[in-house]
């Protein structure tokens, strides 16, 4: 499948894209913050994204320390609705392309399966192990250049390659000041959401 079909940012696309990415968040000041003026921020970003002046601000990162030492970077809330925008647009032209035994982030998927799995082939064949690994901050290493070449094999339609970019790029801007104008957020400040570089 080829990504031909234009990515959708309409109103009610952009409120979906904002209750997907609200589902199941803490409460914290910066999303109270956001909520309070909902709908205004929304038709904002609807603006922006319709009218070609749509900024990716920066990513903020900081070190949790849990069971290890993980980095973490963190996009405005803004954002990470732009960003759930452009995965529930890539999910359907992608996921068909995923081995079946690709267990994160898709749809029926998720750990308890994988571990379901796992078990089925230890259980029916006896020289079967289980290797675990991962790839180290795999997205600030790889090369974002050849990232977007490949995202562009599959997709032609113009706008959503237009947010993949600013979305890519704006992985390389850090800041740690709270603003919320349009010029302030194009500079790389915004309100900050914590995630881990991912779409979803």
């Amino acid at each position: 499948m080829i990504g031909s079909d234009s990515i959708d940012v309409g109103l009610k696309n952009i409120w979906g894209s904002w209750f997907a990415f609200r589902k199941g968040k803490r409460r914290t000041a910066q999303l109270e913050y956001f909520e309070y003026q909902l709908e205004k921020n929304l038709h904002e970003l609807f603006e922006d994204l319709n009218e070609g002046t749509y900024c990716h601000g920066g990513y903020k990162k900081f070190i949790v320390r849990d069971n290890k030492q993980r980095e973490i970077s963190v996009a405005s809330i803004r954002d990470r609705i732009v960003h759930r925008l452009v995965y529930d647009y890539l999910t359907p032209i992608y996921d068909k392309t995923f081995i079946y035994d690709a267990w994160s982030c898709r749809k029926n998927k998720g750990l308890l399966g994988a571990i379901e799995r796992t078990q089925f082939f230890l259980r029916h064949f006896s020289r079967s192990f289980v290797w675990k690994g991962d790839v180290k901050k795999f997205f600030d290493n790889v090369d974002h250049a050849i990232l977007f070449e490949i995202l562009s094999r599959k997709i032609t339609d113009k706008k959503a390659l237009g947010f993949i970019s600013k979305i890519i790029q704006g992985f390389n801007t850090h800041t740690h000041t709270h603003t919320h104008t349009h010029e302030e957020r194009c500079s790389g400040h915004g309100d900050w959401q914590s995630h881990q570089s991912d779409f979803r």
